[in-house]
């Protein structure tokens, strides 16, 4: 395996623009949880894991590690990807599985296009709140699809540095615009992510908060407040009990954390298969509470609004 190359070596790509998201939260028709999904109700007694449906759909779902600062296009690719598999699986729709999200389509809209630019000369890294207009104005592209004789088989980190620079090419433009996300929500705490969770709904968080390289027994890493990380990751999954979180995943690769995987079942297989999978962490409630309050998360829908759902639990897949 690679050697594991640590912040601030690693790159990370979060650079907050808080007016740009004031902007484009004010923008919204509705911008918070309690308006777009006025019906959600927390349930403390329901674990949730969004991963399930993905490997369901995707057996073997993998990703590579991010080679730029382009941490923001494979947080929401990787929450783009979750949410089409919940539509699929969970709600039978009659769709075949489009190739995973092309990480560099994202981060490149979220740049350029959404910002209103021709080319953006500055430093690697983006916003959540641009990524999120990005995949609702511009759309997305994938992997494994003929886009008129043009297909994306591999990553590759010069793809989103040029893309990053210029934008997504205007050939392309016309088959993102195919497959947009309908919505968008602010995430202002722990209890809106658990709530758009169980319902089917993956966040990204960005925000600038650090953590130990180092998962304790419960598969939990703890909050390194010594140092900054400008990175973007998901959560895919809330637990509560004795020690509420959510399963952080994040783009470094698979050697950014020792110890175990997960709590729960020791001899449940680890799927080790999934890039993913093997490089998430477990975030106490309250350190994610603080990292959603820095106000530039964000809960992808594919519907107007986010109606409730009734996913099924405490079930998780074996996971939690």
């Amino acid at each position: 395996m690679a050697r594991f190359i640590p912040p601030p070596h690693r790159p990370t790509g979060y650079t907050p623009d808080p007016r740009a998201t004031e902007k484009f939260v004010a923008s919204l028709r509705n911008p918070t949880l309690a308006t777009a999904g006025p019906d959600l109700v927390l349930d403390q007694t329901k674990d949730v894991s969004l991963w399930q449906y993905l490997l369901q759909v995707k057996p073997g779902y993998s990703r590579k590690a991010q080679a730029i600062g382009s941490c923001v296009g494979h947080g929401f690719s990787m929450n783009v990807d979750l949410l089409s598999a919940v539509q699929i699986a969970m709600h039978g729709y009659a769709e075949d599985w489009p190739g995973r999200c092309l990480e560099a389509s994202i981060y490149g809209f979220s740049r350029v296009e959404a910002r209103g630019q021709t080319v953006n000369n500055s430093d690697d890294g983006s916003h959540g709140a641009a990524a999120a207009k990005a995949v609702m104005k511009f759309g997305t592209l994938h992997y494994d699809v003929d886009y008129g004789g043009t297909k994306f088989t591999d990553y590759s980190g010069l793809r989103e540095s040029q893309w990053g620079r210029t934008g997504v090419p205007d050939a392309l433009e016309p088959f993102a615009r195919k497959n947009t996300v309908k919505s968008a929500v602010l995430i202002r705490s722990f209890d809106d992510f658990a709530k758009a969770c169980q319902a089917g709904y993956p966040t990204a968080v960005c925000s600038t908060q650090a953590f130990v390289f180092k998962r304790d027994k419960d598969g939990f890493c703890k909050p390194d407040n010594s140092k900054e990380w400008g990175h973007c990751m998901g959560v895919g999954a809330v637990r509560f009990g004795k020690r509420p979180g959510g399963l952080v995943y994040q783009s470094w690769g698979p050697e950014s954390n020792s110890g175990p995987h997960y709590s729960g079942d020791p001899n449940h297989p680890e799927f080790p298969e999934c890039y993913f999978l093997n490089s998430t962490f477990w975030a106490d409630a309250d350190v994610l509470d603080a990292m959603f309050r820095l106000g530039d998360s964000f809960s992808l829908s594919g519907y107007d609004g986010f109606p409730a759902r009734n996913l099924p639990g405490p079930w998780t897949g074996g996971i939690l």
